[in-house]
């Protein structure tokens, strides 16, 4: 004879069965929790995360549509003033001389009034070319708001070239403002500016 099998267990007090938790079933988590790491030999497949671990708790500067900031030191702003000033007189000189020479140019008897009949192109030729002067000096001053170490030795070169004329001249305004721009350029955060190395710029 077989012994009597014992009695079924009593069903759960919440009336469902209690069956063994099928392969793969991670019990809920509390929310604000992340699960701990599984023992050593038990990882996750290549390419799996742990939930939660991508998470981050900051947004980076500028993820929402923020432009980057554009911060110049002074001494690339000092340099660009010493160019539109230098740019300034050439200009209103070369507009003055360039609409004078066109006058000569076209009209004998203005010509003639400004006793230049014989040389009547000599003036429009003139203006223009200090004219042209002017325009490159603004343009010097326009770019030496962007980085470029090319640049920076450019305008280094640019500024030597009037130092002998204005020391022949004796011009102590222009002779001191290429020495401050080749200063300014070379030296400090202007350097750094140029180089790349400036931090508060973000070049877009």
């Amino acid at each position: 004879m077989q012994p009597p099998s014992p009695p079924p267990s009593p069903p759960p007090p919440d009336g469902s069965r209690a069956h063994p938790p099928p392969p793969g079933y991670a019990p809920p988590q509390r929310p604000g929790f992340a699960p701990p790491p599984p023992p050593p030999g038990h990882g996750l497949p290549p390419g799996a995360q742990y939930p939660g671990a991508g998470y981050a708790y900051g947004a980076p500067y500028g993820a929402f549509g923020a432009p980057p900031a554009k911060k110049r030191p002074g001494a690339v702003t000092a340099i660009q003033i010493i160019m539109y000033v230098l740019a300034a007189i050439p200009l209103v000189f070369g507009l003055i001389l360039t609409g004078l020479g066109l006058g000569v140019f076209f009209s004998y008897d203005f010509a003639e009034s400004m006793d230049m009949e014989n040389d009547r192109a000599v003036m429009l030729i003139f203006g223009a070319v200090i004219l042209s002067v002017g325009l490159f000096h603004l343009w010097l001053g326009i770019r030496a708001g962007k980085p470029g170490k090319v640049f920076m030795w450019t305008l280094v070169v640019l500024s030597c070239i009037p130092i002998p004329f204005n020391l022949i001249l004796m011009n102590p305004i222009g002779l001191g403002a290429s020495v401050a721009v080749i200063v300014l350029a070379v030296s400090g955060n202007g350097r750094l500016f140029y180089e790349g190395r400036w931090a508060p710029y973000y070049q877009s």
